[in-house]
């Protein structure tokens, strides 16, 4: 998938470009990596503004364990989202809502379905150039 865009039939001024990246996104906190992807989409959306780029990682390359906390919200051009808290070796959520998901997305938006996005403003973000990928 290259630049697809994804516009809120409701209201067009909303959309969203979704493009599978051909590089390794890694995603750390606190210095450990929790995500390294060969499959990440990046996800740009304008509503109201142009918002912060995410990077959506398919789940199986989460190498931390989350739980599903309370929290939920919803987006109208995506559809409910549910809200991971990280937890450590010994059980304990060292991190709330950390990352978020859109496990039954709107059908215009099915391409998230799988994916985990992270707080940008609490962890840490790589996008690799593609010729240092191991391979």
């Amino acid at each position: 998938m290259a630049g697809e865009t994804i516009r809120n039939p409701s209201n067009h001024d909303h959309f969203m470009q979704l493009d599978r990246l051909n590089q390794r996104v890694r995603i750390a906190f606190d210095g450990m990596d929790i995500a390294v992807s060969d499959g990440a989409i990046r996800l740009l959306e304008h509503g109201r503004r142009l918002y912060q780029p995410q990077y959506y990682v398919p789940h199986a390359d989460i190498d931390v364990q989350l739980v599903r906390s309370d929290r939920a919200t919803h987006c109208p051009l995506k559809g409910n989202a549910t809200y991971f808290s990280l937890r450590d070796e010994d059980g304990q959520v060292t991190a709330d809502n950390l990352g978020w998901s859109y496990e039954d997305p709107y059908d215009f938006a099915v391409a998230l379905s799988g994916y985990v996005a992270f707080d940008p403003q609490r962890v840490s973000i790589t996008v690799e150039a593609a010729d240092t990928r191991d391979t």
